[in-house]
């Protein structure tokens, strides 16, 4: 009975965990990241067709306007000076759209993408774990092997049956990795359409709890005696051996490029003078003419001179006269004729 219960519990906890991360991630994509791409979607369209004079080009109306601008940032219809025709609600939309500032929202998705790819590798190695290195065997009765020789000590999982492989694959590890890959494109679609850099960062660390989901439900509601009995299970190694090797030191480096190289292709780059769009379909032709035009527009509002700056305060908070002040200050207090006074005091004293 306790083990069929065991079982039960873990099955429950199971399909209870893949809904509740298919659900979150079904509402972030309706209600979440599609508020913002509509939100980013018509702060570019206003930019582009005030900044190009009106010669833009249709490239979308439904769900909404988006136009782009003839030309580029390099063309003749381009004008900088019309920045200031827009509001400053306008100007600050337009501003804080990620893409303004390419190397800053690169390297936000990096850290963002380096998450979701140590997701994909943990799940990478615990197929080659479970499913591929651990010997197949037709009962689970000899499944696990003393791994120490130390009664009460851990044990190893050295054999599945066929039936527990797939059972293993199907439902944690393929669902792991399909939920992961979708994650990391609703992230980044998020975060492209997020319209304020502080939130930004903000959102993608809140990204992460859907994949920290199944942690939080572990501590939460699996049974002390469950937890202690996986503590003292292992599992055989992804790899059996691995000799020194100029691969096995910088292998894993490549879980970084393909991430570098996920980003780049995900947002598109830029160059002097040409650009080229990525897969990202938030701002579809993105022209990449915000950069100059609000890094300028920083420069002017936010560039001072420090010494400047603070001399200016100190003369709005304490300027004054020394002598003037001091003067007045002495009139409070002192505040007297000396003549008259001296004048009625010797009087009193010496009146015959």
């Amino acid at each position: 009975v306790n083990r069929y219960s065991r079982v039960l519990t873990s099955f429950t906890l199971l399909f209870g965990c893949l809904a509740i991360q298919i659900f979150l991630l079904s509402q972030v994509k309706r209600f979440v990241s599609a508020k913002a791409v509509h939100d980013v979607r018509i702060a570019y369209d206003r930019f582009e067709h005030v900044m190009y004079d009106g010669h833009t080009t249709v490239f979308a109306e439904t769900p909404t306007l988006e136009r782009r601008g003839i030309g580029g940032e390099l063309g003749q219809f381009f004008n900088k000076t019309r920045f200031h025709d827009l509001t400053d609600e306008e100007q600050a939309s337009a501003c804080r759209i990620p893409l303004s500032q390419p190397m800053f929202f690169w390297t936000v998705l990096f850290v963002w993408s380096l998450v979701c790819m140590r997701e994909i590798r943990v799940t990478k190695e615990l197929f080659l774990s479970l499913v591929k290195n651990t010997e197949t065997c037709p009962s689970m009765v000899n499944a696990l092997e003393d791994e120490d020789g130390v009664e009460g000590g851990a044990f190893v999982i050295a054999r599945l049956t066929i039936g527990m492989k797939v059972i293993l694959t199907m439902l944690v590890l393929l669902p792991r990795f399909g939920i992961t890959c979708y994650l990391l494109w609703v992230g980044c679609r998020w975060l492209l359409a997020t319209n304020n850099f502080a939130d930004l960062i903000l959102n993608s660390v809140a990204l992460e709890f859907i994949l920290c989901l199944k942690d939080v439900l572990y501590l939460a509601m699996v049974p002390r005696r469950s937890q202690l009995d996986l503590a003292d299970t292992t599992i055989k190694p992804p790899q059996p051996k691995e000799p020194e090797s100029l691969a096995a030191f910088t292998g894993t480096v490549s879980w970084g490029l393909v991430a570098a190289a996920w980003v780049t292709c995900y947002m598109g780059f830029r160059g002097f003078g040409w650009h080229v769009n990525g897969w990202q379909q938030v701002l579809r032709e993105y022209q990449w003419d915000v950069h100059n035009v609000c890094t300028q527009q920083v420069l002017r509002e936010y560039q001072w001179d420090v010494h400047n700056v603070c001399t200016q305060q100190v003369l709005r908070e304490y300027q004054w006269d020394v002598h003037n002040v001091c003067t007045q200050q002495v009139l409070r207090e002192y505040q007297w004729d000396v003549h008259n006074v001296c004048t009625q005091w010797v009087l009193e004293r010496y009146a015959v």
